[in-house]
């Protein structure tokens, strides 16, 4: 998918996102490599454009309530394959009961 391209390919985006979340820039550039990279974890998952969308309104300062939500999923799920070494299924499900993404972009989004 072009989008994950454009955003791997982005330079600035993880000072940007960290920067205006107050979060620790090593979290994100983790989270960005683990959902949209290719190395290690490549072709992990399916692409998803809504992520993609997200990572970029993010990165725009554009974002909407449900991105803040997605970006700490993907930090704790992250954190928990790649330094903990929980398999991504576990690590997806304790990461969706804690920020669950994917349920509240269903219900529809607002503006920050």
């Amino acid at each position: 998918m072009k989008a994950y391209d454009k955003i791997i390919e982005s330079k600035d985006d993880i000072f940007k996102i960290a920067n205006r979340y107050q979060l620790n820039f090593e979290d994100i550039e983790r989270a960005k490599q683990y959902a949209f990279g290719k190395g290690v974890l490549q072709n992990q998952f399916i692409p998803d454009l809504r992520m993609a969308q997200s990572w970029q309104r993010m990165a725009l300062g554009e974002e909407i309530d449900s991105d803040e939500v997605l970006l700490k999923h993907e930090i704790l799920e992250s954190e928990l394959v790649i330094n903990q070494g929980v398999n991504q299924l576990d690590a997806h499900k304790i990461a969706q009961n804690e920020y669950p993404w994917s349920i509240i972009i269903t219900k529809g989004d607002k503006k920050k």
